[in-house]
Formats: C-alpha cells, structure tokens, sequence
C-alpha cells in the first residue's frame, strides 16, 4: 500500500506552557497527570524537568521548560516545541466564532 496524505482538520486545542516552575498549573489543567521530575530521576535526560502522562498511550512523556502541553482531540496530554505549535496552530482570538474544542 502507497502512503496516503492527510490535512488536519481545524480543531481548536487548548495548551498551557510549562516554564519550569508552574507545576501547579499544569497539575490543575492535566487533571493531576502531570508533574516535575525530581533531578536525581533526571539521569536518562536532565533537561527534562517534568512529564506528562499521555493516556493514549499509557506512558509517561517528558516535558522540557518551554514546551507547551496540548489536550488532544481524544482528551491525551502531550509536549510539543514552541516552533511545531506555532507551524501547527494558529492562536484563537476571542472574536473568531466558536468550533470544536479539545
């Protein structure tokens, strides 16, 4: 079978940031499926600070400072680079008409 193409569809995602010292905000809006790596657990990546678990695929992912985590369509939490989000996404503004939100 030959590859096939695909366009995502416009689906409006909502995403927090993780600067490195918000854990709580990130614990509030991941539902308690997010938090910061203590640095002796650090050893495999030390830039990575925290992790989120992504319940898609049962598995805890890290997060580097700067990284933004994105609710996906199917509820999951995940990382994404401030540079793949802004090539990806466009910002919202408040008086574009409502659409589907994750």
């Amino acid at each position: 079978m030959s590859p096939i193409q695909f366009r995502k569809k416009p689906v409006v995602v909502t995403a927090v940031q993780w600067t490195g010292d918000n854990e709580a905000e990130l614990i509030a809006f991941t539902g308690g499926k997010f938090e910061e790596i203590d640095p002796t657990d650090r050893l495999d990546d030390p830039d990575k600070t925290g992790q989120v678990f992504d319940v898609l695929h049962r598995t805890w992912v890290g997060v580097l400072p700067g990284q933004w985590v994105i609710r996906g369509v199917a509820g999951e939490f995940y990382p994404i680079d401030e540079a793949v989000l802004a090539a990806t996404y466009d910002r919202v503004t408040s008086e574009e008409p409502p659409c589907p939100t994750t």
